[in-house]
């Protein structure tokens, strides 16, 4: 299963993230987060859906769709009497690629400090520090809250609160600035 097609991945979020990498219009930006959203939601797609919804005539619809289709963004397939539009391509950029938006890793070296497998709001919870943080400082809070014996979800976005509250980065932190300090202090904030 390719990173995007997980539970946990927010897609209309990353292609928000991600916009001004992506290049898109904003009529393409429009039509591809309504396809995402009626794919997400198995509701059919048709240029007079799309139309009607975006308030976009039909042929601007269709010509922009064929600009997705031309970028490679979007791939339109027919079998039978449905037409299915996939927006694999989209995730398959190289902005997808050169951004590690998520990181296997990082979930397997959670779960093993937890010492269970992950719930979906935890890998959102994650996927959500990742975007704030940098990847090394949420893993350096990781290895804190292991320190106290204290390995949750709520306490590890504490000692992350603390340090941005306090603007410490990685490298901050790994000079040991705030590690003892941060440790059981917050778990009373």
């Amino acid at each position: 299963m390719k990173w995007y097609e997980q539970r946990f991945v927010n897609r209309r979020d990353w292609i928000l993230d991600h916009l001004e990498y992506l290049g898109l219009s904003e009529k393409e930006t429009v039509l591809v987060l309504l396809m995402d959203f009626m794919n997400e939601n198995r509701i059919p797609i048709t240029i007079d859906a799309l139309a009607q919804r975006t308030g976009m005539s039909e042929t601007d619809v269709d010509e922009t769709i064929a600009v997705l289709y031309a970028k490679k963004y979007l791939d339109i397939r027919a079998s039978g009497k449905r037409v299915s539009f996939r927006l694999d391509g989209l995730f398959e950029t190289d902005v997808a690629r050169e951004e590690s938006v998520i990181d296997r890793s990082v979930f397997d070296l959670f779960e093993s400090e937890l010492k269970r497998p992950l719930t979906q709001k935890d890998m959102e919870k994650i996927t959500d520090w990742n975007r704030t943080y940098d990847k090394r400082l949420v893993i350096l809070a990781l290895r804190e809250a292991s320190i106290y014996q204290s390995v949750s979800i709520p306490y590890i976005d504490k000692i992350l609160n603390e340090w941005a509250r306090k603007g410490l980065s990685a490298e901050m932190v790994e000079k040991g600035a705030g590690a003892n300090e941060t440790g059981r202090s917050t778990e009373s904030a």
